[in-house]
C-alpha cells in the first residue's frame, strides 16, 4: 500500500483579451488551496491536471477559440520540478513512467501548436517545472529570480520529460552540457538573469502584464520575417490599442507556427561537433567530463554517464526516438540504488535548509564579540555581521593581531560585495560595524561572544572566566572548540547554562555547517539563541551532544585514525591512500590531512584517543610529520588526486611498529573503516550524541563531503553490508539493503 500523499498542483485558467495577442489562454500553475507557502510541484496528479490543461488549452488553439497560450505560476515558484517525498514511495515511484510519458507525448504535440506559447517564470522553475517551460515558444522570467536549472543528475536520475533532449536546442551544447552534467554537482542554479544571457530566457518582465506585452512584440518579430507577404509589425506598438494595420494576432493566424520542431543536430554536422567536444570537455584541470563521469559511475553514480550518453547520441535522431531513449534511462534510473540514496539525501538537505522563520525561544541579539582575532575568529566575525546585521567587536590580547583581524574580516565582506551576494551601501555599513580592540571591557555590552582561542581547554577556561566578569549575567557565551568538551570549560562558570558550543567548519564563508554543542546545563533559551544565529547566518545547524569530537571530526578520525595505524604499521603509504577511494568522498585521506592542519590533526587525534580509548589511533608519524612542517601530499594540477610525497615512507619507514597493528590496504583497509564508522555511530546513538542517523548522514554531507549519491554514511553503510556486520541490524531496517 502506498504510504505517499501528493500535494496536487492546481492549475487555475482564465482567458485574457491583450491588443497584440488577441485571446490569450492563460495557465496559472498553483499549490494545493491552504498551502500556499508550498511551491507547486508535479507529482503523479499533478502532471495529469497540467499536461491536462495544456492539452486543452491547444484543442481549443486548433479550434480557433485562443490566439496564443501563456504558462506562469504563483508566489516564488513557476513549477518547483517533481514532488521528490514521491520517490521514497516505492509504489508511488511506480507512476513515473506514465508522468514521463505524459511529459513526452505534450512536448511533441506543442510542436505543432497553431499559437505561440509563453512561459513566464514569476519564480522558481526547476527539473520538471523547467522542462514544461521549455515547451513554449518563448520564455520570460521575473529580474532576480534565482532557481532556474535541471538538478537531476545530483538526485540520482537525469532530465526525462525532455530537458536531455531539447535544452541544447535553446542554449548551445556546451551551455546545455554544463546545465545538466557539472551545474547539479556544484549545487549551481541560474538567476533570471543569467538564464537571460545564456537564452534560456528571452526577455525580463516584472509580471505577467509585462510578459504578455513582450511576447507580443516577440511574435510579431517572428511574423516580419516569416510572413514576407503581409504588412510589417512594429514591435513598438504592440500593446497600444486602436492601433491599425496588421495586429500580431492576426498575424499570427496565418504564421508558421505549426510544425516547430527542436534543432536536434543532424549527423556529422557543425553542431554534432560541437556537441560531442562539449562532452570532451575539460571538467577540471585534471580531467574531462567523460573522465569524470567514468569515475563516478565507478563509484555507485551513474546518473551523470546516461545523461552524457544520451546528449551523445542526439545527432542524427527524430525527436521521438530522443524522447524515447530518455524515457528508458529515466526509468532505469529511478528505481536504482543510487537514486534511492541521493533522493533521501536530497530530502535531508530540503528539512535541514535553514528556515525563513525565527527560533522560538532565542533571544534578542544586538551586539556580539569574539574573543580571538586570528584567522578563525575573523572569519566568523564577517559571517556574524553579514547575518545578524549587528555590531560586532572583535578583542585580541595583541594589538597587531587584533588590528589584522579586522582588516580580514571586512576583507571577507568585500568578497561577498565583489560577488553580488550584497550591494555596496551594505557592504560599507556591515564593514563598519566590524572593530577591533584589545580592551576586555569593550566586550561588556555584547548580548553574546564567541571565543575563538587556541585549542587549549586550559586556554579557552581562562578566556571564559574573563568574559564572565565583564558580561552581563544573561549574556551568551559560545565556543567554536572542534573537538573539546564544552561542559569541562564551563564547569568553573557560575553560569554554566548560559554556554553553548558553535563548532563553525573552515572555509566559514564556505562551509555549510555549524554543528551546535548542548551540554547538561545548557538551557532552553541559550541552545535556541544558537540554533537562531545558524539560521540567520544561513548556515545547516546540526545539534550534537556534548561529547569528544562531535559528530564530524569524531568519525573523520575515527577513518584517519585506522589510515595513520596502517602506515605506523608499515604499509606502502601510496597503497594506503588509495584504499578508500569507493567511499568516494572529494578527497583522499592524505590530502585531507594537509587541509586539516597536521599540528591540528595529531592534535585531535590525541584528545580522542585520550577521551575515548583504543578504539582511536595517535601517529608517532603523525606526530613527527606535524614537528617537520612537511605535507602528505605534493601540489599537482594534472591529477586529479595529488600524489603521495615521498617524504611519508621516509617519515613513517623509520617509526616503531606498533604491536598488534596490521598494514592493511586495499579492501581490507576499506572494510575496517566501513566497521570501524559503523561502530561509532551505534555508539553515539546509544550514547545521545545524536537522537537518529540522519543527523549524521547530514553532518557528513555538509562538514566532510561525504557523496550525496550515497544518501550519507548510514545508507552507504546499510547498502555495503558493514552495519549489519558490524552492528547486527541496519540503520534504517532494509530501505537501502536491497541491493546486496
Amino acid at each position: 500500500m502506498s504510504s505517499y500523499t501528493e500535494h496536487i498542483t492546481r492549475v487555475l485558467t482564465e482567458d485574457r483579451e491583450h491588443p497584440g495577442l488577441g485571446t490569450v489562454a492563460v495557465l496559472t500553475f498553483a499549490p494545493p488551496e491552504g498551502e500556499e507557502r508550498r511551491p507547486a510541484t508535479l507529482g503523479p496528479r499533478s502532471i495529469d491536471a497540467v499536461t491536462g490543461a495544456i492539452a486543452t488549452a491547444l484543442d481549443r488553439a486548433e479550434a480557433g477559440e485562443v490566439q496564443a497560450i501563456a504558462m506562469t505560476g504563483t508566489g516564488r515558484a513557476f513549477l518547483a520540478g517533481a514532488d521528490l517525498s514521491m520517490f521514497a514511495d516505492p509504489t508511488a515511484a511506480e507512476n513515473v513512467h506514465e508522468m514521463t510519458h505524459a511529459a513526452h507525448d505534450l512536448q511533441v504535440r506543442v510542436r505543432t501548436s497553431p499559437v505561440p506559447l509563453l512561459a513566464h517564470l514569476g519564480g522558481v522553475a526547476l527539473g520538471g517545472g523547467l522542462e514544461v517551460a521549455l515547451m513554449a515558444d518563448v520564455r520570460t522570467a521575473a529580474p532576480g529570480v534565482r532557481g532556474i536549472g535541471l538538478p537531476e543528475t545530483s538526485l540520482g536520475i537525469l532530465p526525462g520529460w525532455g530537458g536531455t533532449t531539447l535544452l541544447q536546442s535553446v542554449v548551445g551544447a556546451e551551455t546545455a552540457v554544463r546545465m545538466i552534467l557539472e551545474d547539479p554537482a556544484r549545487d549551481r542554479q541560474l538567476t533570471a538573469e543569467e538564464a537571460e544571457e545564456l537564452g534560456l530566457v528571452d526577455e525580463l518582465a516584472a509580471d505577467l502584464d509585462e510578459a504578455l506585452d513582450q511576447f507580443a512584440a516577440l511574435v510579431a518579430a517572428h511574423v516580419d520575417v516569416d510572413e514576407t507577404d503581409t504588412d510589417v509589425v512594429d514591435p513598438a506598438v504592440i500593446g497600444e490599442a486602436g492601433t491599425t494595420g496588421t495586429s500580431a494576432a492576426d498575424a499570427a493566424g496565418r504564421a508558421a507556427w505549426g510544425g516547430r520542431a527542436p534543432a536536434l543536430p543532424a549527423a556529422g554536422s557543425p553542431e554534432a561537433e560541437e556537441l560531442l567536444d562539449a562532452l570532451d570537455a575539460p571538467h577540471t584541470p585534471a580531467e574531462t567530463r567523460r573522465a569524470w563521469a567514468q569515475r563516478l559511475e565507478e563509484q555507485g553514480a551513474p546518473a551523470v554517464g546516461r545523461a552524457l550518453i544520451l546528449l551523445q547520441q542526439l545527432p542524427g535522431s527524430t525527436l521521438e526516438d530522443a524522447l524515447a531513449r530518455e524515457g528508458e534511462a529515466l526509468a532505469e534510473l529511478v528505481s536504482s540504488d543510487a537514486a534511492a540514496a541521493s533522493l533521501y539525501s536530497a530530502e535531508l538537505l530540503r528539512r535541514g535548509k535553514p528556515g525563513r522563520t525565527p527560533v522560538e525561544g532565542a533571544r534578542e541579539i544586538r551586539r556580539v564579540g569574539v574573543a580571538g582575532a586570528g584567522l578563525m575568529a575573523s572569519q566568523i566575525a564577517a559571517q556574524l555581521a553579514l547575518g545578524l546585521q549587528v555590531p560586532v567587536v572583535m578583542r585580541d590580547l595583541d594589538e597587531t593581531t587584533a588590528e589584522k583581524g579586522l582588516a580580514a574580516a571586512r576583507d571577507v565582506v568585500a568578497q561577498a560585495a565583489a560577488r553580488g551576494l550584497l550591494d555596496e551601501a551594505s557592504a560599507t555599513a556591515i564593514a563598519e560595524n566590524l572593530s577591533a580592540t584589545t580592551d576586555l571591557q569593550d566586550l561588556a555590552g555584547c548580548d553574546l561572544v564567541l571565543e575563538a582561542v587556541p585549542e587549549v581547554l586550559a586556554v579557552k577556561k581562562s578566556v571564559f572566566a574573563e568574559l564572565e566578569g565583564v558580561l552581563a549575567e544573561d549574556a551568551l557565551l559560545v565556543t567554536n572548540t572542534s573537538s573539546l568538551s564544552v561542559a569541562r570549560m564551563a564547569e568553573e562558570l557560575a553560569r554554566p547554562e548560559r554556554v553553548v558550543g558553535l563548532h563553525f567548519f573552515n572555509p566559514v564563508a564556505k562551509m555549510p555547517l555549524v554543528e551546535v554543542i548542548h551540554t547538561e546545563a545548557t538551557d532552553e533559551q541559550t541552545l535556541a539563541t544558537g540554533l537562531e544565529v545558524v539560521r540567520r547566518l544561513r548556515k545547516f545547524a546540526v545539534r550534537s551532544a556534548d561529547a569528544p569530537g562531535f559528530i564530524v571530526n569524531r568519525l573523520l578520525f575515527r577513518v584517519l585514525g585506522a589510515v595513520l595505524a596502517s602506515l605506523d604499521a608499515g604499509a606502502d603509504p601510496a597503497e594506503v591512500d588509495v584504499s578508500l577511494d569507493a567511499l568516494g568522498m572529494p578527497m583522499r585521506p592524505f590530502a585531507l590531512l594537509d587541509l586539516v592542519g597536521l599540528g591540528v590533526a595529531d592534535h585531535v587525534g590525541q584528545v580522542l584517543v585520550e577521551e575515548l580509548g583504543g578504539r582511536f589511533h595517535a601517529s608517532p608519524g603523525l606526530g613527527v610529520m606535524a614537528q617537520g612542517g612537511v605535507h602528505f601530499t605534493e601540489r599537482s594540477r594534472t591529477a586529479v588526486h595529488p600524489p603521495v610525497s615521498p617524504t611519508v615512507a621516509q617519515v613513517f619507514g623509520e617509526g616503531e611498529r606498533p604491536a598488534g597493528v596490521e598494514p592493511l590496504v586495499g579492501e581490507a583497509l576499506l572494510e575496517k573503516v566501513r566497521a570501524g564508522l559503523a561502530e561509532e555511530i551505534q555508539l553515539m546513538i546509544e550514547a545521545g550524541v545524536v537522537e537518529q542517523p540522519e543527523q549524521v548522514d547530514l553532518a557528513l554531507i555538509l562538514g566532510a563531503g561525504f557523496p550525496r549519491h550515497r544518501g550519507g554514511i548510514t545508507p552507504y553503510l546499510d547498502a555495503s553490508g558493514a552495519a549489519e556486520r558490524t552492528t547486527g541490524s541496519a540503520f534504517h531496517g532494509e530501505r537501502f539493503t536491497a541491493g546486496r
